[in-house]
């Protein structure tokens, strides 16, 4: 039976997933989201409470924790208005098995989770504990590691921030500061790496909204 050790998941550790939940009107939602677990049968999530998924944690008590290393897949979820019509495809969508919260078609692995306690963290941040229900893989076949891929969902986490940072203190503008630097060093690694290809397009594209946010702020 497949567990949370088969996925790669250690203990303690922040994983990078996507977490997916319905709306209030039942439109299907995603987003980029790091998840732990310290005893390989519960999950943590610590969303920011001004987000979407927090709002659904709270109101259907479930989401799906999509397994994935596709870069594709995390921007046009983490950049809705990278997607035509300004949201993230509904045929990317399908329902599970034993939770109300949809599932990635195009992620290796579901795991549905139910919440079983939220608790606030302070102003911007609450932290949800989930149980696991059901843990689903696909069957594809092993990748080559390539850098580019790496890169380009690094930047893509530090980007999700980079916009808040922005706009906020001197501190967290200083945060902004050192997250867009690390953003531009993994640039050049994709441009070198991966030039013309998929990632290369992400990362342009990546560049191009954070000297707009500057450019606003």
């Amino acid at each position: 039976m497949t567990n949370l050790t088969n996925l790669g998941f250690l203990k303690g550790a922040i994983m990078e997933t996507i977490v997916s939940t319905y709306n209030a009107n039942e439109q299907p939602n995603a987003a980029p989201m790091g998840i732990k677990t310290e005893d390989m049968k519960h999950i943590v999530i610590q969303p920011y409470t001004s987000s979407m998924t927090y709002a659904n944690l709270q109101s259907k008590r479930c989401a799906v924790i999509n397994v994935t290393s596709n870069p594709e897949l995390y921007y046009r979820t983490a950049f809705k208005e990278a997607n035509p019509g300004g949201r993230t495809p509904l045929e990317w969508f399908e329902k599970v098995e034993t939770v109300d919260a949809p599932g990635l078609r195009m992620a290796d692995a579901f795991v549905e989770v139910s919440v079983l306690d939220i608790k606030s963290l302070g102003a911007e941040r609450a932290e949800v504990s989930c149980d696991v229900q059901l843990i689903k893989t696909s069957s594809f076949l092993p990748k080559v590691y390539c850098r580019a891929t790496f890169a380009t969902i690094e930047s893509i986490i530090h980007a999700t921030r980079v916009k808040l940072f922005l706009a906020g203190d001197r501190q967290k503008q200083e945060q902004a500061r050192r997250l867009i630097e690390l953003i531009e060093h993994y640039n050049a690694i994709v441009n070198r790496i991966a030039p013309n290809s998929r990632y290369s397009a992400i990362m342009a594209d990546l560049t191009q909204r954070i000297n707009s946010w500057k450019d606003e702020s």
